[in-house]
């Protein structure tokens, strides 16, 4: 029997998503999946959205265009079912992430201590033991973020953020601000099959399915996990940083050195420092 056409779009989250709903034997059976992504503006085809009897998605409001979600809703066929998922962003584990483009995992106070005329040594010892909470106001930061996730809830099918601040002092339950674990993408996943009234991913399939986004865990700010009370993180707490196991200060260190040298990609100075300190097999 010929399968129905599924279009997932989504950002980073679509693959996992993907993988997860395919541990499903009712969707897998059922469904023909077609992933595109979002953030990078792929187009999907009008003759697909036509055909398509289910619309899995990240909402994406008007000022996205053709690619809004309405848009493509609008050229679908009349009783193609619809389920939003979440966007998952989460910046609680790292207040003073900033999305200044030009820089991977930009810091707002690191990078203000880099603009001032001070040496390395200088710059860390500031950024390791300036009190942070008598520079920035990090319960309106958080509280700010907490507000975009509500009405980012609000459009799909069912809540999650409920269940990151009731646990996510006890578990590391992002990698990046927008990387998910599983238990989180699982979670969402069990939602869309919960709504087609078909059987949820169980909790074996869970357990042996491989974290998503494993070669980057975000090192986080001592002061940080303390302000928020972590179970998990602290001074001496190693985050597998592209191969590297690091400390947040030796992570720091690199951020420094790389911003000083006036190199621009992070994500392959962090690759190339991780194989020069990583020991041979």
């Amino acid at each position: 029997m010929k399968k129905k056409v599924c279009i997932l779009q989504a950002n980073c989250q679509g693959e996992p998503i993907e993988n997860l709903l395919r541990l499903s034997r009712e969707f897998s059976e059922t469904y023909e999946i077609h992933r595109f992504t979002n953030y990078i503006r792929e187009v999907i085809p009008d003759e697909l959205l036509a055909n398509c009897d289910i619309f899995i998605y990240q909402h994406l409001a008007e000022p996205w265009k053709e690619f809004s979600s309405a848009n493509l809703c609008s050229k679908m066929k009349q009783g193609c079912k619809t389920i939003a998922f979440p966007s998952m962003l989460f910046i609680h584990y790292w207040p003073l992430w900033s999305g200044k483009k030009g820089f991977d995992y930009t810091d707002t106070f690191l990078e203000s201590l880099i603009e001032r005329d001070l040496s390395e040594s200088q710059i860390l010892h500031l950024f390791m033991n300036a009190k942070l909470t008598k520079i920035y106001d990090f319960e309106s930061i958080i509280a700010k973020s907490e507000q975009i996730e509500r009405a980012k809830e609000s459009l799909c099918s069912a809540g999650y953020f409920d269940y990151i601040l009731d646990n996510y002092k006890q578990k590391r339950l992002f990698n990046t601000i927008n990387h998910p674990s599983a238990e989180l993408l699982s979670r969402t996943a069990n939602t869309i099959l919960s709504e087609l009234k078909w059987p949820e991913v169980t909790c074996d399939q869970i357990e042996t399915f491989p974290e998503p986004f494993p070669e980057f865990e975000q090192p986080i700010h001592p002061q940080i996990a303390e302000y928020l009370g972590l179970e998990f993180a602290g001074p001496e707490t190693r985050y597998n940083v592209y191969g590297a196991s690091l400390t947040f200060e030796e992570y720091a260190i690199r951020y420094i050195k790389c911003r000083q040298m006036g190199i621009k990609d992070f994500i392959s100075f962090l690759h190339a420092t991780a194989k020069k300190t990583t020991p041979p097999s």
